[in-house]
């Protein structure tokens, strides 16, 4: 088996997780699966509690292994096995190594009404091989950076009220020197009077106010150079950064796909629904032969949350795992990506080969397996991304893992 290649491997995912540890242990940066967990008689796996949870352990185990020490695994669930799931994963890797139950909203589009509840969303189980370290938490996950940081509010509405105080002459005022004991807004309240001198607070002076910033994080902030300004009597304070001063997004909990307000990733796509995922590669085939096919741009949007800490970058070299690959995707994602940034992210897949259902659109077009499907769905993809951006290495290897 060829080391750090993309690859394709058909077979059962625990006995190609088994012979990969040799090649790839402590050396897979980020694992995505979407196992399989709906009842009916298409899936290979019977969905009882118990057998569920015998099937999936085992694979989560081996997939840890491989994981490097700042390497993170997402997980695609229904609300069927989500808590089983989290139990699952809380004894393999940690509940303190838990970073997130990521939200999708998969669909913008309802049909009739459902009773009681209609379900337009799924979970993405989020976790760390290693979140802590040193009694730190590791900055894993960053949705974006902003290198050209001036100033910023420190007001958040969802933050509870704090009382912050700031020390002498760390706030520049942008209104005549005197004295004032109150604000002209009713979101900050002065705690006390403050003497504005030389457009500068002469004395420490206590706001409370909805701040983004805890007491402890301001002072933190001065000491690397941050100051504070306020403009108006409204005392709407903000942070000023020093120079060479960089902000990071997190991603949020929430992964929106309407229009109107959709989670965008760094490279300025938006996160689309599983309907859009459908047509795309509907079209992409010439075919509907995959049901409930994962989104490219979501697969994208997780692997581009990959944040290097140490060097505080984006890396674009590492490689992503998917033993549950069906049709492709995040082969597909990873290309995708690839062809943003010119990286050199590689893939590895594994499915096992079970063949389409009987009378299916797959089978009627000459398809005798899943993984035959998902190979022409890699190929076709990787000639679009070639048009585009003729660097990017589309090739991979397929192994048959008997």
């Amino acid at each position: 088996m060829v080391e750090f290649e993309n690859l394709y491997i058909e077979g059962d995912n625990l006995d190609v997780l088994r012979k990969i540890q040799t090649e790839y242990k402590d050396k897979i940066r980020m694992i995505y699966i979407d196992p399989p967990y709906n009842t009916g008689n298409d899936f290979v796996y019977n969905d009882s509690f118990k057998n569920w949870a015998d099937m999936i352990a085992p694979r989560l185990e081996l997939g840890r292994e491989l994981l490097t020490d700042n390497g993170v695994i997402f997980i695609s669930i229904g609300e069927e096995e989500v808590d089983t799931l989290k139990t699952v994963c809380d004894r393999i890797f940690g509940r303190e190594n838990f970073i997130t139950k990521f939200i999708y909203e998969k669909t913008q589009h309802f049909g009739r009404q459902k009773l009681n509840a209609y379900s337009n969303a799924e979970y993405i189980l989020c976790y760390a091989k290693e979140l802590i370290k040193n009694g730190k938490i590791k900055e894993l996950l960053v949705e974006g950076v902003n290198t050209n940081l001036l100033d910023a509010p420190l007001y958040n509405a969802s933050n509870n009220l704090s009382e912050i105080t700031f020390p002498a002459g760390s706030v520049k005022f942008n209104i005549e020197d005197g004295f004032y004991t109150n604000t002209t807004s009713d979101k900050y309240v002065l705690k006390n009077k403050v003497r504005v001198n030389g457009g500068k607070n002469f004395n420490d002076f206590t706001l409370c106010f909805r701040s983004r910033w805890s007491e402890k994080t301001v002072k933190e902030e001065i000491e690397k150079g941050t100051t504070f300004w306020i403009k108006t009597t409204d005392f709407a304070i903000r942070a000023v950064y020093a120079g060479g001063r960089i902000s990071k997004k997190a991603p949020k909990q929430i992964i929106f796909t309407n229009p109107k307000n959709p989670t965008i990733s760094r490279f300025g796509e938006r996160v689309t629904t599983s309907e859009t995922a459908t047509a795309h590669l509907e079209k992409l085939m010439g075919g509907k032969y995959f049901n409930y096919p994962k989104a490219v741009s979501l697969i994208s949007y997780l692997i581009s949350l990959i944040f290097d800490e140490e060097t505080q970058t984006f890396p674009n070299n590492f490689t992503v795992l998917d033993f549950f690959s069906g049709s492709g995707t995040t082969a597909h994602a990873c290309m995708h990506l690839n062809s943003l940034d010119n990286g050199d992210r590689k893939f590895i897949l594994v499915q096992k080969p079970e063949m389409p259902s009987k009378n299916s659109p797959a089978q009627k077009a000459g398809f005798k397996t899943i993984c035959e499907i998902g190979r022409e769905r890699i190929k076709r993809a990787g000639e679009e991304i070639k048009k585009i951006n003729p660097n990017v290495n589309t090739e991979f290897i397929i192994y048959n893992c008997k």
